[in-house]
C-alpha cells in the first residue's frame, strides 16, 4: 500500500471511528419550543445505543426564537457562549424559523469554531406552524418548504466552505414530518389515526408522538446510526406505542439519510 493511500485509510476509518461508536458527544440545545423537548430522550436513545459518554453540555431555550435571538442575550446571561468558551460543546444546536438566511447561524458557527476546532454545528429544519389552520393549501407549504430548505444550504454550505471543513450539517425534521403527515393521511401509522393528534394546539406545538420523530431525528444526525429497534422511547412516560415508534423511527432515518447536508449516510 501506497504512503497516500494509506494515509487516506486511516483518514477514513478515523471518520468512520468517529460517526459510528464513539463514547458519546457533549450536546447543547439552544432554540424554540420546537426543540427544546429533545435533551432528556436523546440522551435516553444515546445510553441504549451505548454511547456511554454523551451529556447534556446545557440549554438555552427561548419561546418562538430565532438563533439571532440566543446571540444577542447578554454575555452575563448567554449560557451557549458561556459553554463555547469553555470549550465544553462537542454538538451545538440550533432551532430557526422558515425565515432564511439566519444570521445567528453564522454568528454561532464561526463563534463555536474559533473555540472548539472540532465542534459540530446541527441546525434544526422545522415544521410549518399552520398545520391545523383549515385554509393551509399544503402542496403551497410544500413548495415555500424546498424554498426554506434550498435557502438553507446555500447557507451551510457558505458557512463551511469559508472555514474549510463541513462542521455545520442539517437536520430535516420537516421532511420526515411531511413523509408522516403522507402516512398518517393513508392510514399507514399504527396508533395515530388523525394528522390533529401530532400536535397539542393549533399553533403546532409537537405531541409526543412527533416529539419522538423529530427526537430520533436529532439521534441519526448526531450519531449517524440509525434509531431503529432502539425501545428508550417505548414508555407509559411518552405514551407512544412501540408500533408507532417503529414507524418513526423509520422514518427519521430515511429523511436524516436523504438529505445531502446531513452528512449522513446508510
Amino acid at each position: 500500500m501506497r504512503p497516500k493511500h494509506l494515509v487516506c485509510f486511516l483518514s477514513l476509518t478515523v471518520l468512520h471511528m468517529a460517526h459510528s461508536k464513539d463514547t458519546g458527544q457533549s450536546v447543547f440545545i439552544c432554540g424554540h419550543s420546537f426543540h427544546v423537548f429533545i435533551p432528556e430522550p436523546l440522551a435516553a436513545l444515546a445510553k441504549e445505543a451505548g454511547f456511554t459518554a454523551h451529556r447534556a453540555a446545557g440549554l438555552s431555550s427561548i419561546g418562538g426564537s430565532r438563533p439571532m435571538e440566543h446571540w444577542e442575550l447578554p454575555e452575563a446571561h448567554n449560557p451557549a457562549k458561556q459553554a463555547l468558551q469553555r470549550g465544553e460543546v462537542d454538538i451545538l444546536t440550533l432551532a430557526p424559523h422558515r425565515q432564511m438566511p439566519e444570521e445567528g447561524i453564522d454568528r454561532f458557527a464561526d463563534y463555536a469554531i474559533a473555540h472548539h476546532p472540532q465542534v459540530r454545528v446541527l441546525v434544526q429544519m422545522s415544521w410549518p406552524t399552520e398545520p391545523l389552520k383549515p385554509q393551509a393549501d399544503w402542496s403551497k407549504i410544500a413548495l415555500q418548504l424546498e424554498d426554506y430548505w434550498t435557502i438553507a444550504r446555500d447557507q451551510v454550505r457558505t458557512i463551511n466552505a469559508r472555514h474549510h471543513r463541513n462542521f455545520v450539517s442539517l437536520v430535516p425534521v420537516a421532511a420526515a414530518y411531511l413523509r408522516l403527515r403522507e402516512q398518517i393521511l393513508a392510514n399507514q401509522v399504527p396508533g395515530i389515526s388523525q394528522f390533529s393528534e401530532l400536535f397539542t394546539d393549533e399553533l403546532g406545538h409537537p405531541s409526543p408522538a412527533l416529539k419522538n420523530l423529530v427526537t430520533f431525528c436529532w439521534f441519526a444526525a448526531i450519531y449517524h446510526q440509525s434509531p431503529e429497534n432502539l425501545q428508550s422511547l417505548d414508555t407509559p412516560a411518552t405514551s407512544v406505542e412501540k408500533e408507532t415508534n417503529r414507524v418513526l423511527q423509520k422514518i427519521a432515518w430515511e429523511a436524516v439519510t436523504q438529505e445531502p447536508l446531513s452528512e449522513v449516510s446508510r
